[in-house]
């Protein structure tokens, strides 16, 4: 259950760049675009699968199968709360809370999700004799509860693989062989606003079905009575539970249920169990400072599995083991409403991935603390500005940086202008952008990027872009609705690319930074690119079944220190702005070529004309830039030149690139 109390959309969707492929180097026909639903981190070239359930909430799938993001949203565009559960790697269900408080209406099939599934051939099913089972379901008064029950075979799960059990006024009965299983059962609460207010899980872990009669077995929610809380240095209030309860039967397979709720959350304590494995693990517990805290801070905690469940389910915080980030969250003017969103999300290869996403105001100053992440599951941030009244639309950033660095203390900034495409600097590993492997290569921009070089942004509304690439002065590709393209059977002789890309966010909520033209130029050498290899933790997309890593291309990329306020608002009569010029790079891998210059240019009427700026050299590739600030509410235009010791050049104009206050 992604709880719904005070969340907006998330960012679990896609980061989808959208590369089209062209053949060879003909002109190619773009495919149909793409739709960018989203940002979150994920395949940057699949767009997330969204499929609409009968009460109505979305669900969106980046990548697919069962290791793939998973985000629920309601008709407004929040997050709702939802259990995913997978019986075995061939059926996967998403289901709201809210359905489980009307199970008479539930149909399984309804809320199954193919693109969550492994494929597989049809196969004879044995015949086995079946026998009935009755759930009970208890309230916490002692009557007839509604909810939903989630049953697993123990001895061989593919002897039948059970969809959500829907419990109807306290009972359900199914026809199932005889032998071992494990049920959980969520009973979840709601205000009168729709807000999920608790979660009372209970888990039977040994259940037996007899192979005479009728066997039962009883979901007393009053036997949930244990909370999860964590001893957080600092006063907190309990917003999410996440909680992965995983069976294994005695062939091996698992059953995995992940579900949570905005807290609190009360578990029944169990022993290990008797007939195959179980596992409990609180996969996250986050919590946010009280009410009128004048510092606004959030813990966010990842705890290992246990074979059982505790009856004291506190959890230590070693405050001396914590990474401290301490987050600036700058906004647009256009966000009158001052809502954001800040994102944790989880991935794994058992849970997959999926997001959690707190309301907070912008902009805002946010500490966030972390403590070490599981072995196999890691986590990150991202964060959004919302626009007023409108959830369903926002420019979010990401990072692939793990959120846990450690012991330390960490200063980030979020969505700083001007904003832009660019290739990125990154230390963490993430895909390559512009990368080449033999004949094909890959040009790619992020959508948008901020002041920090190791972030990529999005949308989770349709822009208008249009990319058009030229090989030597021979265009070889057009495509609208694409970050970038990848070119198959390209010559292996060396060469010049240009890429152009236009972005056009005009009829999305911005005020700043509005629409852009950037145009690349990257030198092509094969035999010299080979020497920057992209380092084996990072992805690289285009790259077929070779053995030789993909070559990190030469593409110039500018990063934009302005120094304006957390609105992207300068004062005073000059504004100043450092600039970086660099290439990009992978684990400090890519070019190094020297840039041989930069220019800076303004314009107050959209680009009619255009005044130089003071630029002075600041060492190598860094360059200080002044220029004279116009009128008090004035959105100027920027454009930027650099060039390198390759040949290599990019310019890149901003429409509305700040405001001056």
């Amino acid at each position: 259950m992604l709880a719904r109390i005070r969340r907006v959309p998330t960012l679990a969707a896609a980061m989808a760049l959208g590369l089209a492929t062209a053949a060879g180097s003909a002109a190619a026909t773009a495919p149909p675009p793409v739709s960018r639903p989203g940002i979150f981190p994920a395949h940057p070239a699949t767009a997330p699968q969204t499929t609409t359930l009968p009460n109505g909430d979305r669900v969106m799938v980046s990548g697919s199968g069962p290791t793939a993001t998973v985000t629920v949203l309601d008709p407004s565009g929040k997050t709702a709360p939802a259990v995913r559960y997978a019986p075995d790697a061939q059926h996967a269900y998403v289901i709201p809370d809210s359905v489980t408080t009307a199970p008479a209406q539930f149909v399984a099939s309804q809320y199954e999700i193919p693109a969550l599934e492994v494929a597989s051939a049809p196969a004879a099913v044995p015949y086995y004799p079946l026998h009935i089972l009755q759930i009970n379901g208890v309230d916490s008064d002692g009557a007839g509860a509604s909810g939903l029950t989630f049953l697993t075979d123990v001895d061989d799960a593919h002897r039948v693989s059970l969809p959500p059990i829907p419990l109807t006024n306290g009972v359900a009965r199914l026809a199932v062989p005889a032998g071992h299983y494990s049920a959980t059962t969520i009973y979840a609460t709601f205000d009168a606003a729709g807000n999920n207010t608790s979660a009372h899980i209970v888990t039977n872990t040994d259940i037996t079905v007899a192979d005479t009669g009728v066997s039962t077995v009883t979901a007393d929610e009053r036997l949930a009575t244990v909370p999860l809380t964590a001893k957080t240095p600092r006063p907190t209030v309990n917003d999410n539970d996440l909680i992965l309860f995983t069976r294994t039967d005695l062939t091996g397979q698992p059953s995995t249920l992940l579900a949570g709720s905005a807290g609190p959350t009360y578990v029944t304590p169990t022993a290990p169990a008797q007939v195959g494995g179980f596992a409990f693990q609180l996969i996250s517990w986050g919590g946010s400072n009280p009410a009128g805290s004048a510092d606004h801070y959030r813990y966010d905690l990842m705890y290992p599995a246990a074979d059982h469940i505790d009856a004291n389910q506190s959890y230590p915080v070693d405050a001396s083991k914590l990474t401290t980030i301490h987050n600036t969250i700058d906004t647009d003017p256009g966000n009158t409403s001052h809502q954001g969103l800040y994102m944790n999300a989880m991935s794994g290869p058992q849970l997959g991935g999926f997001g959690i996403g707190y309301v907070i105001p912008v902009p805002e100053r946010l500490t966030t603390y972390y403590n070490a992440p599981l072995d196999g599951v890691g986590i990150s941030q991202s964060a959004a500005n919302e626009p007023p009244s409108r959830y369903s639309q926002y420019t979010a950033f990401g990072t692939d940086a793990p959120a846990y660095a450690g012991p330390t203390v960490i200063s980030r900034t979020w969505g700083h202008g001007p904003l832009a495409p660019q290739v990125g600097q990154y230390q963490a590993p993430t895909w390559c952008r512009s990368c080449a492997d033999g004949d094909t290569v890959a040009l790619g921009l992020n959508e948008v990027q901020d002041s920090s070089p190791d972030s990529f942004g999005g949308f989770s509304y349709q822009n208008v872009s249009n990319v058009t690439v030229y090989r030597d002065g021979t265009q070889v590709f057009s495509g609208v609705g694409y970050g970038g393209t990848t070119l198959t059977g390209q010559s292996q002789q060396p060469g010049t690319y240009r890429m152009v890309y236009d972005e056009d966010l005009s009829g999305s909520p911005l005020t700043q930074s509005t629409a852009t033209h950037t145009d690349v130029t990257v030198p092509y050498n094969p035999t010299a690119d080979a020497q920057w290899a992209l380092p084996a933790a990072d992805t690289c997309y285009v790259q077929s079944s070779s053995t030789t890593a993909c070559s990190v291309l030469p593409v110039l990329n500018l990063n934009y220190q302005l120094a304006s306020d957390d609105m992207n608002t300068t004062h005073g009569p000059v504004a100043a702005m450092l600039l970086n010029v660099g290439h990009q790079s992978y684990g400090g891998v890519g070019s190094q070529a020297a840039i041989t210059g930069a220019t800076v240019s303004v314009s107050y009427d959209k680009g009619a004309t255009w005044t130089a700026a003071s630029v002075v050299p600041a060492g190598q590739g860094h360059f200080a830039v002044l220029w004279k600030n116009g009128a008090k509410g004035a959105t100027p235009w920027l454009k930027v030149t650099a060039t390198d010791t390759l040949g290599g050049s990019i310019s890149q104009t901003i429409a509305n690139a700040y405001t001056i206050g």
